[in-house]
């Protein structure tokens, strides 16, 4: 017996030394990820938002890009403002949303965009022998080897047209493929994602550049259609307010780095907690059941103990890879992926004491002494007892504490 403890606790020694060197290891290879310089920050312009507050902390969703600015820097800003020679006022209202593929991130979106200029912009378009759709472009936009670019504003009507004030407007229809830049994956089933379309003047001297041109975004006629919305999703509203795009780079043009005005609309979408709850934890919950009811077999067979374990695991790794399919390679875990963590430990120590108690029970055979018999078997039935209680509370407060320490940012960014 002395003998049987001594290798066991060199065993348990070597595990915990083996496990200790895996963390330092991995720690030493991992990759710190590089931030970039390039960057959005909120201007001083109007903003619309549509969504409820009340939404907002619950879901982990933002509806701001970048740093705020401060009150002198916005008392900066508003100067540059009025003193910019061009300006744009810019409008979108989305018709529909479908297609969303969280591998990638991305999803697919048609409507219409339209735009008002002042008569000093429709000079410089005139000057350039351009019309004011090719100055502009979707950040944003996906392309690929099989399918050109569809995204481009298209024309409704002969062009554009004056209007009695003297100022200039004309009505686009977009329809494309976008990348999705901001979504709480860290949540996940638990989450909200946005849905992006940036629009940037696109030009090729600098002279449509953040002092030069602002837009102004049409906060009063934006907004989405009924068909706006994505099936398995719910649509919790929508923004639209001015950037200001800050690049890491001049473009080889010389000077300070380029900055240029960006019109950021997005619409917000959440998942479903209750549908979650049926279609991703249910089937997990039924399976840690069975493990928390491994120790209810009879003692006496113990193959059928421990065949439960086995078989939870391998359950366990299928859903997981399952649900995972659906999801883009992330730099961390999900709160699911760390409720599977929880599920695949308690997996395991219910297999270890499988086993270990399996062996105490033969044990039993070979102790002559009723008393101690007794005792033994008196202490292998407080284990039987005791495992679903003792489990449930600390898988709950392991599980607790993966949610409460989530970061309450958007974890999935390009920018």
């Amino acid at each position: 017996m002395g003998r049987s403890r001594r290798w066991n606790f060199l065993s348990i020694f070597s595990i915990v030394v083996a496990a200790i060197l895996a963390l330092v290891a991995i720690s030493r290879i991992d990759v710190v990820p590089l931030e970039s310089r390039d960057e959005v920050r909120l201007t001083s312009s109007s903003r619309a938002l549509n969504i409820d507050p009340k939404q907002l902390p619950p879901s982990g969703w933002s509806t701001l890009r970048g740093d705020l600015l401060n009150a002198s820097e916005a008392q900066v800003d508003r100067i540059a403002l009025d003193n910019a020679p061009y300006w744009a006022q810019v409008g979108v209202y989305a018709n529909t949303t479908s297609e969303l593929d969280l591998s990638i991130p991305s999803y697919a979106s048609g409507g219409y965009i339209w735009m008002t200029w002042g008569e000093s912009l429709q000079r410089y378009l005139e000057a350039e022998g351009v019309s004011i759709n090719q100055r502009f472009s979707f950040l944003n936009t996906l392309t690929s080897s099989t399918q050109p670019p569809s995204s481009e504003l298209t024309p409704v009507g002969d062009g554009a047209k004056k209007l009695a004030n003297g100022d200039y407007y004309q009505l686009f229809t977009y329809r494309g493929q976008y990348l999705i830049d901001q979504a709480n994956f860290r949540r996940f089933p638990f989450m909200s994602i946005s849905l992006p379309l940036f629009i940037e003047p696109d030009d090729n001297d600098g002279s449509l550049n953040y002092k030069t041109l602002r837009l102004d975004p049409d906060i009063r006629n934006s907004g989405i259609g009924f068909n706006a919305r994505i099936l398995g999703w719910l649509n919790q509203g929508w923004s639209i307010a001015e950037y200001r795009h800050q690049y890491a780079t001049n473009f080889g043009q010389g000077g300070d780095e380029s900055d240029y005005s960006v019109v950021l609309f997005e619409i917000s979408f959440g998942t479903s907690s209750w549908a979650s709850v049926w279609r991703l934890l249910l089937p997990l919950v039924v399976l840690m059941s069975m493990v928390l009811l491994v120790f209810k077999v009879r003692a006496d067979e113990q193959d059928a103990r421990a065949s439960i374990p086995v078989t939870v695991l391998l359950t366990l790794v299928f859903l997981q890879q399952t649900y995972r399919a659906d999801l883009p390679v992330l730099p961390f875990l999900t709160f699911l992926d760390q409720v599977y963590i929880v599920s695949y430990i308690v997996t395991l120590a219910a297999f270890v004491l499988v086993l270990w108690i399996g062996r105490r029970y033969a044990d039993i055979e070979d102790i002559e002494d009723p008393i101690a018999k007794a005792a033994l078997l008196k202490h292998l039935h407080r284990l039987d007892d005791t495992w679903p209680l003792l489990v449930t509370l600390i898988g709950g407060s392991a599980i607790a504490i993966c949610w409460i320490t989530i970061p309450n940012v958007a974890s999935f960014s390009i920018g």
